[in-house]
């Protein structure tokens, strides 16, 4: 067993007849609360709060002084000080406790001798276990690069004492990664060099408070819903969250509490077991409260756990909160750039070996494939500039414990589809600023290049009137590629006409999208789809009203219509957006039936049709039939009218398609956060 743990004590202090500590519960019902003499022995909690279950806050003081706070284990010690022995009901773990050196009595406290002065109620907000944190101090590397603890000479690998070389990734928690200790920034930012002594002794305080937390009980699910929990992650979601690994997944989940929470997260909100537990609320919960407190000791076991929170959205973004994908998408984002996980490792690198790049890629890509998709949807800009960015694309080697490489493809192919929504995104959000209508017609082509770069086992198989080889990741692959055809192929609306005018690629993709929701929708349900879904309807939607008022359209239209809705319903019970569109549904729809002199109207020039002239004009331009290899004629009753043979070819030169791309968004214009708004006013 470890030596004795002193602290200082004055034998002369004056009694008080006020507690200098109180919490904010006991204090507003005016009870006596024992929070300070608790926390002298250790604890970070009231007797009250803690027979209650709930967080127990300090009060600030407002007598003019700083208020007390739990007593520093390591406090600063002068000649003049006694000490106390903390006896074994102070509830310190042994762990905690340090050897007692030779010498006069508290000598040991001495190993620093400057004296920090830190916000005093860090330590009782905090709980991450001490001996994560003491790991991490004896690593002389962090899971980046070079560690500012120890300078080794260029070209030296640090070892432990069996001289094995140290691996890279360390069990540092966000609030322990030291994020100066990355070489390759300080290299081109002298000023860390600068100020290296200053850095290193802020690290290592903060380091000691945070080792000084007390371990919390983990409030976990069972082993077999766990096992169920995995089950559900590698079924549904792996594909376009590959963060995990089937050989490491049992330990990780052993040592760490926020990944249990976090994958409990997913496999109860997507498939709910039949027995009790918590549910995805309190499974959120748990986990949102370890992450903030940095209870989790490995930083990248962090970032796993909060990607896994992209399939829980308790609210629309209709107003500001810290719970929507965007907000975690950022935090994962920001985390990795100040780690320098964005950027990769030189041939030189003394570290390149030990470094698992292979998770670092698929951590930074499922990040930036779902910021790309949100900027899209909700018209916000891209933290991640791709020129920032010398992290190599994913590639198969990256997923070698997986025998079956098709989930693998997918999500290849998905991040690179969305680096070109990205672009999409972009140019549209500027281009409402300026009063730019010219859509280059480059990035049309760039979707045209992936959508026939699929390999054959990749690409939707919709060709005939049913669907026989049904492969749901292949299936929602296709959703945003489908989305962004429909924005980009949507007149802005106006005044006298208050729906966007669809052309014949907007209708043709939202036929498509129907189809896909249709083949989903008749085996058995919605629930492994992604909130985005949602939106997804919406656009494909917005395109179909058009259809309705096209002769010749109308019946198929609504037959899509009918299914975009069903899926919409079905999508509300998990994803609060989806309710928003539903809503929005009933209301179009019937104003957009309604008879009137245009009810049924021909098809014209304007749907690139009979004699067009101007939108499907022959020149060195782009076929836009060519954004659908996988639609045939038996695809839907739409894909039927707008693919029979013409007399003329359906094509479109640059400058008319320049003409015809206005923006969108107008329907998902930005809005005051602080305000509800409704998606379809």
């Amino acid at each position: 067993m470890s030596a004795p743990l002193w602290l200082q004590f004055t034998g002369n202090q004056t009694k008080r007849k006020r507690a200098e500590l109180a919490c904010v519960a006991c204090h507003s019902k005016k009870i006596r609360c024992d929070l300070q003499a608790r926390g002298a022995q250790g604890y970070n909690n009231c007797t009250k709060c803690e027979s209650g279950g709930k967080e127990c806050r300090t009060r600030p003081s407002k007598r003019g002084r700083p208020a007390a706070s739990v007593a520093p284990l390591t406090p600063p010690v002068t000649e003049t000080s006694s000490c106390v022995q903390i006896n074994r009901h102070g509830s310190i773990p042994d762990h905690l406790a340090v050897s007692q050196p030779s010498g006069p009595p508290c000598a040991g406290l001495r190993n620093d001798s400057r004296s920090l002065d830190f916000p005093r109620d860090l330590l009782q907000r905090s709980s991450i276990s001490p001996a994560h944190v003491e790991h991490a101090r004896t690593q002389s590397f962090d899971n980046i690069g070079w560690s500012m603890r120890d300078d080794p000479s260029p070209g030296q690998v640090p070892t432990d004492p069996q001289g094995r070389p140290t691996q890279a990734m360390t069990n540092d928690s966000p609030a322990t990664q030291r994020t100066e200790d990355h070489s390759e920034h300080n290299d081109s930012y002298p000023i860390g060099h600068v100020f290296l002594p200053e850095l290193q002794t802020d690290a290592r305080a903060q380091e000691r408070l945070i080792a000084e937390r007390m371990p919390e009980v983990p409030n976990l699910p069972d082993p077999d819903l766990q096992q169920t929990f995995a089950e559900t992650y590698w079924e549904y979601c792996y594909t376009w969250c590959p963060v995990l690994d089937r050989e490491t997944l049992s330990e990780e989940l052993t040592r760490s509490p926020l990944l249990v929470n976090a994958l409990a997260v997913v496999g109860s909100h997507i498939k709910p077991p039949m027995i009790p537990h918590d549910g995805p609320a309190g499974y959120y919960e748990r986990a949102r409260t370890r992450f903030y407190n940095d209870e989790e000791a490995d930083v990248m076991t962090s970032l796993k756990a909060i990607s896994l929170f992209y399939w829980w959205s308790p609210r629309p973004p209709t107003i500001l909160h810290r719970h929507s994908s965007w907000w975690w998408t950022s935090v994962v984002i920001r985390h990795c750039q100040q780690l320098g996980v964005h950027r990769e490792p030189g041939p030189n690198h003394p570290l390149r070996q030990q470094i698992n790049l292979s998770l670092r890629r698929r951590i930074w890509w499922t990040a930036f494939a779902r910021e790309r998709l949100t900027a899209l949807c909700q018209s916000k800009p891209c933290v991640i500039d791709p020129e920032d960015c010398t992290l190599s694309e994913p590639t198969l080697e990256d997923f070698s414990q997986d025998t079956d490489k098709t989930k693998a493809e997918v999500f290849i192919y998905w991040v690179r589809l969305c680096a070109i929504i990205g672009k999409v995104a972009k140019y549209l959000a500027r281009s409402s600023d300026t009063g730019s209508s010219a859509f280059p017609a480059s990035l049309a082509r760039d979707l045209i290049g992936w959508v026939q770069s699929l390999p054959p086992h990749l690409q939707l198989p919709i060709g005939s009137d049913r669907t026989t080889h049904f492969n749901r990741d292949v299936h929602q692959l296709h959703l945003p590629y489908l989305a962004v055809i429909i924005i980009i192929h949507l007149q802005r609306s106006s005044p006298s006409q208050p729906l966007p005018q669809a052309y014949p690629p907007a209708i043709l993709a939202a036929s498509c999208m129907a189809r896909i929701m249709r083949d989903i929708l008749s085996r058995g349900g919605t629930r492994f789809l992604m909130a985005i879904t949602g939106w997804y309807c919406g656009t494909a939607f917005i395109a179909l009203l058009q259809a309705l008022r096209i002769e010749g359209l109308a019946k198929s239209a609504n037959e899509d219509l009918d299914i975009l809705t069903l899926a919409v319903d079905q999508l509300r019970t998990m994803w609060p957006t989806a309710a928003v569109f539903h809503s929005g549904f009933g209301r179009l729809r019937p104003s957009a039936t309604a008879p009137d002199s245009d009810s049924q109207r021909a098809p014209g020039p304007e749907l690139g049709m009979g004699d067009g002239t101007v939108y499907m004009e022959m020149a060195d331009g782009i076929d836009w039939t060519a954004y659908f290899p996988f639609a045939t004629t038996e695809t839907s009753g739409i894909a039927g009218r707008l693919l029979v043979p013409h007399t003329e070819e359906l094509f479109f030169d640059d400058d008319a398609f320049a003409d015809a791309m206005l923006q969108f968004q107008d329907l998902f214009e930005p809005c005051d956060t602080l305000t509800e708004m409704n998606l379809f006013m």
